[in-house]
C-alpha cells in the first residue's frame, strides 16, 4: 500500500496524506480517523519530511518497529529508484543543448514554487512583530553563512525566551530535557561508499572521509528541517552549494525541479546531491541521513507524547523554530532567483508561475513540466 503511494503521490506531504487516510482509514480500516490525527500531531511536531513522519506513525501502530521500517522503505523507494535514474540521465547527458533548455525554462519555475513557498508557509507561522523579527534575523544569519543547526537551536531557544514559557516550567525542565536527551540520530553510515573507490579512481581514506562528511550532513539536515520538505531546500542549498560546493546553484536549482517532478516527498532530492558526491552509496547515504533522525525521534516522542505535546516549552520552541524556517526559505529564495532570472522572460515565468500556485493551486509537478516545454520553445 504504502509503496503505491510513494509511487502516485505526487502533491507532497498533503497530496500523500490524503491517499493515505483513502488507503489506510477509509478503504482497509487499519486504523481510525482518531490514530491518524495522532500521527500527523506527531508529524508536525518532529522535523524530517511530514508524510514519512505519517507513515512511519501508522507502521508502528500496525506492526511494531518491523511495520514502521517497513512502511517508511515501501513509501520511498519507488520515488528514490526514479531520482536516480533521472539523476544519471542528467549528468549523463545534462550538457546536451535540448537538455540545457530544457532546464533554462525550469529554474524560473523553481523560483516562484519558493516564493509560493515561502509566502504560505510564512502566512501560518509569522503572525507577530516578535515571529518577524526571528525571520529576519535566521535570513541575515543564513546570509552571513551561519551553521544552520545554530540557526535553528537559537530561533527556539528565542522564542523559548519570549514566550515566557521557562518561568512556570522550571520545575519539569529537567524531566523534559531527560527525555529529549533519549532521542538523537544514529551513527552515519559512512562506510557504505568505501566500494566506490576503485570505480571513481579515489584512495579508500578519501572515499571513507566524503561519505562521513556526506553522512554528518544529511543527518544534520534530518534534525533541523522543521516544517516540511520545503523547508530543508535553504538547508541544502547552504550546506551543498555556498560552504562545500558540492554542487553548483545551477545545479541546485534542477535538483530542487527533479524534486518536484518526481512522486514522494520535496526532501527526496539529498537523492540527487548524494549521487553527485559519491555515486550509488552517496545517494543511499544522503537519502537515509535525511529520513533517519525523524524515525528514530518517533520511537521515544511516542512513550512521552501525550505529556509533552502541550508542553509549554515545547511549544515555544516550535514558535521560535517556524518563523526561522520562513526566512530562511525567504533567503534561499532570493539566492536561487538571483541565479534563475538571468532577464525578462524568465522573470516572467517566474511571475507567472507564482500566480497560477496563488489563484488556482496548481500543483507543481504541472508547471516545472510547462517550464521545460517553453524553455523547449524558446530560442
Amino acid at each position: 500500500m504504502f509503496a503505491r503511494v510513494g509511487l502516485v503521490g505526487f502533491g507532497g506531504g498533503v497530496g500523500m496524506l490524503a491517499l493515505i487516510q483513502r488507503d489506510v482509514v477509509e478503504a482497509r480500516r487499519w486504523i481510525s480517523r482518531e490514530q491518524l490525527a495522532t500521527g500527523v500531531a506527531l508529524g508536525q511536531m518532529l522535523p524530517g519530511p511530514f508524510v514519512s513522519n505519517y507513515a512511519e506513525f501508522i507502521g508502528h501502530e500496525l506492526r511494531g518497529v518491523r511495520g514502521m521500517i517497513v512502511a517508511v522503505v515501501a513509501l520511498l523507494a519507488p520515488c528514490f529508484v526514479l531520482l536516480l535514474g533521472l539523476s544519471w540521465l542528467y549528468f549523463r547527458f545534462g550538457s546536451v543543448p535540448a537538455v540545457g533548455r530544457l532546464f533554462a525554462g525550469i529554474q524560473p519555475v523553481v523560483a516562484g514554487i519558493l516564493a509560493w513557498a515561502t509566502w504560505s508557509i510564512g502566512r501560518q507561522n509569522i503572525r507577530s512583530w516578535r515571529a518577524l523579527l526571528i525571520g529576519l534575523g535566521a535570513a541575515m544569519a543564513l546570509g552571513a553563512r551561519g551553521d544552520v543547526m545554530l540557526v535553528v537551536l537559537g530561533a527556539g531557544l528565542v522564542g523559548v525566551v519570549l514566550s515566557g514559557a521557562w518561568r512556570g516550567t522550571a520545575k519539569n525542565a529537567k524531566n523534559g530535557a531527560a527525555e529529549s536527551a533519549k532521542t538523537g540520530p544514529g551513527a552515519g553510515p559512512a562506510a557504505v561508499g568505501l566500494w566506490l573507490g576503485t570505480a571513481a579512481g579515489l584512495s579508500v581514506p578519501v572515499v571513507l572521509l566524503r561519505a562521513g562528511e556526506l553522512a554528518l550532513v544529511f543527518l544534520k539536515v534530518g534534525t533541523v528541517i522543521f516544517g516540511g520538505g520545503f523547508a530543508a531546500i535553504p538547508f541544502l542549498q547552504h550546506e551543498v552549494v555556498d560552504l562545500r560546493g558540492w554542487l553548483t546553484m545551477k545545479e541546485f536549482i534542477d535538483c530542487v525541479a527533479l524534486g518536484q517532478i518526481t512522486p514522494g516527498p520535496v526532501a527526496i532530492m539529498g537523492t540527487f546531491i548524494g549521487y553527485k558526491v559519491l555515486g550509488l552509496p552517496g545517494a543511499l547515504i544522503a537519502t537515509l541521513g535525511t529520513f533517519l533522525p525523524s524515525g528514530l525521534m518517533l520511537l521515544g516522542l511516542l512513550r512521552v507524547y501525550q505529556r509533552i505535546r502541550e508542553h509549554a516549552l515545547v511549544k515555544g520552541f516550535l514558535a521560535g523554530v517556524m518563523p526561522a524556517v520562513v526566512g530562511m526559505l525567504l533567503s534561499a529564495t532570493l539566492l536561487i532567483g538571483r541565479s534563475a532570472l538571468g532577464g525578462p522572460a524568465p522573470a516572467l515565468i517566474a511571475l507567472l508561475a507564482l500566480a497560477l500556485l496563488l489563484r488556482f493551486r496548481l500543483s507543481p509537478v504541472w508547471l516545472v513540466l510547462g517550464g521545460a516545454l517553453i524553455g523547449l520553445v524558446l530560442p
